[in-house]
């Protein structure tokens, strides 16, 4: 084998294998604290709730005005007998066609410090012009403000 042969095949072993990883790519996001949701320009606000699934809801514009076929008619926090704080948040599906979700909250402390990781995804199924509820408990006596995330059901 001559030194171009070598070196063209050598090439093209090369561009295979880098075509070979570039097919091993993935769509899903990791879990945590990376926001894969194009909004990453948008610090997320303790105390809100965020549609963070294009398919669900779109933010427009410069104040991110919001195009949904979600509505989000209460939040809630309470206190639950033992001293921990309770999210409750009534979510309603604007559409005729059931919407599968799954919905997560996270807690912070007074100063927005993470006490809480991020829970595990509820899955919650919204009938048609109809409302559900999520429900969630922090762990932690200093947790104060809260951050939820709904998506469409994976």
């Amino acid at each position: 084998m001559t030194k171009t042969a070598f070196r063209a095949a050598a090439l093209a072993s090369v561009v295979a294998c880098a075509a070979g990883l570039a097919g091993c790519a993935t769509t899903e996001g990791p879990e945590g604290g990376v926001r894969i949701d194009q909004q990453n320009d948008v610090r997320p606000a303790l105390n809100s709730v965020r549609v963070i699934d294009a398919s669900l809801a779109r933010y427009v514009g410069r104040n991110y005005k919001v195009q949904s076929v979600l509505d989000v008619e209460g939040t809630y926090v309470t206190t639950t007998p033992t001293g921990l704080k309770k999210v409750t948040v009534q979510i309603r599906n604007k559409t005729d066609v059931p919407i599968p979700l799954e919905v997560r909250a996270s807690w912070h402390d007074a100063a927005g410090a993470p006490t809480d990781a991020a829970a595990s995804w509820t899955k919650l199924f919204a009938q048609p012009q109809s409302m559900v509820t999520f429900e969630n408990v922090s762990i932690k006596p200093a947790s104060a403000q809260y951050y939820v995330e709904i998506r469409g059901a994976q």
